[in-house]
């Protein structure tokens, strides 16, 4: 049995096992996945299908289509800059940070079959989200076009066939990186993350400038994608898998082979190099990350007597926990390149909100908007909590004897988790949601309840993610994605998001009866500001018992944990 046939066993009996434990668990954990799963996806074709349903009644037939196609032009070139991002991340963690990479390279295998393995690997976990994304998309479009029965399989073979493509460009960035520029792959990748960011704000800025030309909202939304129609370039993947679809929807077959023909041949081009140069980069790079070039020197640090000062009403144990946690943070171009990423788009859509002229609207639309950037900025805290909090007691792998040895109670590990993730996000939710309310105009009364609003989200979004990270443990796993992706991830993400849409859906019902178009009743001042405080004090206690069950839990787990 050859190198390559022998790790794709290893695999196969990776997945046999895990699918024969997964049908091992309890019929409720079994469904509280499937039915989160099942909900996000028809979620996702009610949206989509509901957006393409509006324009069709309001545009002409001869122009939906043009305009159509010029959506799924941008939609698929920014997920491909999405995947391209996210490949090269998490191939630089599995060639370079895995332990597992470094066995294998030890064992008489080739390092070109140790390549497709880790390659195949971070495919999956990268490009899941594609047939996710994309699946509900094409299903509303089919919906809306009456496409034929064979649309929606042999799209799934286009989405099948361009995930190859970002997948291997990402790897091939991770390596060349690494190898050839490893004293600054973390200002690299810096970089490349200010780089995408300023592309954003770019595309952006050419998107607002419509405001004083137009005021008429359709006509916006032509002169809009007119204006990025650089995304359909012939020279883009994405123009290819967006061209081939379209070309199948309308049975096109010749045109709809040839554009899979293009998107086949340069993924197989790509493999192929990517293939021949991975037995150099992948040894040669590995040797090179687990070292450095030059010595380092140790400088002191201005965060711990930031922290220690900011934090005085912590124990200084907790306080220790926090500054540690931030420098392993900080440290790990994997987590805070990603965390860029979240809130730097957020933040840049509220800082150019008074573009879109809604601080000029009456006062509907700007409360209308105002819950719309609270939901947003809650749901992106939801995807911190889940993609970075939960995981951070697995990640000390099997140097969490090292804790839990230490001159500490237990109670103050997990303590110091709560405490860094919930400073952490208070402060960046409430620096958004401010921004957002001067932007906006909208009143104090709104602003102040916003706020009010996000601390307690941080403190319940916080302490189940701690919690639950501390019942739901993997200390033999070191990739955050995979930590995330196992069942305590997915409770963790399902009940996320069910604790920010009813504390957001609470805050706002007072605002909706109150003067408010979107309901048939409405109250006055008084009892406005009556069901106001009841609001707010049902979330309050909302966030407390969500912080504290789980955190209860959470510590009686540690306790037991024998290290």
């Amino acid at each position: 049995m050859t190198g390559g046939a022998t790790l794709a066993a290893l695999r196969f009996a990776q997945i046999r096992n895990l699918v024969r434990f997964f049908g091992w668990q309890s019929k409720f954990k079994t469904a509280v996945i499937l039915l989160s799963c099942a909900l996000f996806w028809l979620g996702l074709f009610w949206f989509f299908r509901f957006g393409l349903t509006f324009f069709r009644d309001r545009v002409g037939r001869e122009f939906f289509q043009d305009l159509v196609g010029s959506m799924l032009h941008f939609f698929f070139f920014m997920l491909m800059v999405m995947l391209l991002i996210s490949n090269g991340i998490i191939c630089y963690s599995a060639f370079y940070r895995s332990r597992e990479t470094g066995f294998l390279l030890g064992v008489p295998l080739r390092t070109e079959s140790v390549f497709m393995y880790k390659f195949l690997e971070s495919l999956g976990f990268s490009s899941w989200a594609l047939l996710f994304l994309a699946t509900p998309l094409m299903a509303a479009y089919g919906s809306v076009f009456n496409v034929p029965w064979s649309f929606y399989a042999l799209s799934v073979v286009f989405f099948a066939a361009f995930m190859w493509i970002p997948a291997a460009l990402g790897a091939w960035a991770a390596m060349v990186i690494t190898n050839y520029l490893p004293n600054l792959r973390r200002r690299l990748m810096t970089l490349t993350v200010i780089a995408g960011l300023v592309v954003v704000v770019v595309v952006g800025a050419k998107i607002l400038q419509f405001r004083a030309r137009q005021t008429a909202e359709i006509r916006l939304v032509v002169d809009i994608f007119a204006e990025i129609e650089w995304t359909s370039n012939p020279l883009l993947p994405s123009t290819w898998v967006t061209k081939g679809i379209l070309e199948l929807s309308q049975g096109r077959w010749g045109g709809a082979m040839f554009f899979f023909g293009v998107i086949l041949a340069n993924a197989a081009f790509a493999l192929v190099l990517l293939y021949s140069a991975s037995g150099k980069l992948l040894r040669d790079g590995w040797f090179s990350s687990q070292g450095s070039r030059r010595a380092r020197r140790v400088r002191a640090s201005l965060l711990d007597p930031l922290v220690h000062g900011a934090l005085g009403f912590f124990s200084p144990e907790v306080r220790s926990i926090v500054i540690k946690d931030i420098k392993s943070f900080v440290r790990d171009p994997v987590q805070w390149s990603q965390f860029l990423i979240f809130f730097g788009l957020l933040a840049i859509y509220f800082v150019n909100l008074r573009q879109f002229g809604y601080d000029s609207r009456d006062e509907f639309w700007k409360i209308l908007v105002s819950q719309m950037n609270l939901l947003a900025t809650a749901l992106t805290l939801s995807t911190f909590a889940s993609r970075f909090v939960f995981p951070q007691l697995s990640l000390e792998g099997r140097r969490f004897w090292v804790l839990g040895t230490a001159p500490m109670k237990r109670d103050t590990i997990l303590f110091g988790k709560l405490a860094f993730s919930f400073v952490s996000s208070l402060v960046i939710s409430e620096t958004l949601i401010a921004v957002s309310s001067l932007m906006l105009r909208v009143p104090m009364v709104t602003a102040l309840t916003h706020a009010v609003v996000l601390l307690a989200i941080c403190l319940g979004l916080s302490g189940m993610a701690v919690g639950l990270g501390a019942v739901y443990p993997n200390f033999r796993e070191d990739n955050p994605s995979k930590i995330v992706s196992g069942f305590g991830g997915t409770l963790n993400l399902v009940c996320n998001l069910l604790f920010v849409l009813a504390c957001v859906a609470l805050q706002a019902i007072p605002f909706v009866l109150y003067g408010s178009r979107l309901a048939q009743i409405s109250i006055g001042a008084d009892d406005f500001k009556f069901a106001l405080v009841l609001a707010v004090g049902a979330v309050a206690v909302l966030s407390l018992v969500v912080c504290m069950v789980p955190m209860g839990l959470g510590l009686r787990a540690l306790r037991r944990l024998e290290v």
